[in-house]
């Protein structure tokens, strides 16, 4: 059973953007934290109170995490957020960490031809394609070019494999690939915001038909 961090545990704070900062836990009641106000935070990226965020840490071997609320935000000093889970603590790697979008147009180049399809998902370790042409093989190296919001992303990968659907004609293409800390960082922050912004989208449509 994954149960929230415990007090002086070290903890991840990262923010709608993707960018995550150091804290430690100070108190904890209930499903209430209070953190260390995150360290090298600057004043223009504080959130406003209410923004939700996710929480990182590591017990034992494994990572973990939890959506949470800022609910309040101290002027003592030392400065401390205080957060509310809103969500299930769940288990973390590196393969599935903030795994998600979807219906973003990718372009896929192989041997100098661009073939275009759809994201299914993706992750800052790879991303599933829906292509309607098979021309992909395991271990084929090919590039990825995906627009993510305001940016283009081009990521140097290698096919994992390739499934058929074929009741709809098409090809899932598995692709994975390295990516730097700069593309990173871009693919968690844009994959949180989209995970983020559906759950609201959920809370408004259960609160519309009750």
């Amino acid at each position: 059973m994954t149960t929230l961090p415990a007090i002086n545990a070290l903890v991840d704070v990262v923010l709608m953007d993707g960018e995550a900062y150091q804290s430690r836990v100070e108190d904890t009641s209930g499903k209430r934290l209070t953190v260390a106000a995150p360290f090298g935070i600057q004043s223009v990226d504080l959130p406003k109170l209410g923004a939700s965020m996710e929480l990182a840490w590591v017990a034992g071997d494994r990572r973990q995490a939890v959506d949470v609320r800022l609910v309040e935000l101290s002027r003592e000093q030392p400065p401390r957020w205080s957060l509310e889970a809103i969500g299930s603590v769940r288990l973390q790697t590196r393969r599935n960490y903030v795994r998600g979008g979807g219906g973003e147009w990718v372009e896929v180049v192989h041997d100098g031809t661009t073939y275009q399809g759809r994201i299914i998902d993706l992750s800052e370790g790879g991303a599933r394609c829906r292509m309607t042409q098979d021309r992909f093989e395991r271990d084929d190296r090919v590039d990825v070019k995906v627009a993510l919001e305001t940016e283009t992303l081009i990521l140097r990968g290698t096919v994992l494999f390739v499934r058929r659907d074929h009741e709809n004609a098409t090809y899932d293409v598995i692709i994975t690939y390295e990516s730097t800390e700069l593309i990173g960082r871009a693919i968690r922050g844009y994959v949180l915001r989209r995970e983020m912004e559906e759950r609201r989208r959920n809370r408004e449509s259960v609160a519309n038909a009750g």
